[in-house]
């Protein structure tokens, strides 16, 4: 499959993934493209409880990792501070502040993981953080 059909493949499969919410794609220019998939609910231990999530599919998909992902401003309901794989930024994707999620897959397997799965994993981490 070449780059370009890739990317494109796995866009189709973060559409179907998360079906009921909107997804928002730009293409980065140089054969890959930033996803925003937006209310993606993340459980009661952050507030606000639905955020939006977004990450980078680049050129080299699927033989790279989707990494890091990014949501909107979150704070834990328990008063706590984020964990040390959650740190607050600004992604140029979505204006002001946010936070990216650093969930690298060391074991990334091209035969076995995609985008949405990756996608679906973060958020999964993030509601039991």
């Amino acid at each position: 499959m070449n780059p370009l059909a890739a990317v494109a493949a796995a866009i189709d499969a973060v559409r179907a993934h998360f079906a009921d919410n909107s997804v928002e794609v730009t293409p980065d220019g140089a054969g890959g493209a930033y996803v925003i998939v937006n209310d993606i609910e993340i459980g009661n231990r952050y507030s606000p409880t639905v955020t939006w999530l977004g990450f980078h599919i680049n050129a080299a998909y699927p033989a790279s990792d989707v990494y890091p992902h990014y949501t909107g401003p979150l704070t834990r309901v328990d008063g706590q501070p984020h964990g040390q794989a959650i740190q607050t930024f600004d992604w140029p994707k979505r204006p002001g502040p946010g936070l990216q999620l650093s969930r690298r897959s060391n074991g990334w397997n091209p035969t076995v993981d995609n985008a949405a799965l990756k996608a679906e994993k973060v958020i999964t981490w993030l509601a039991t953080q």
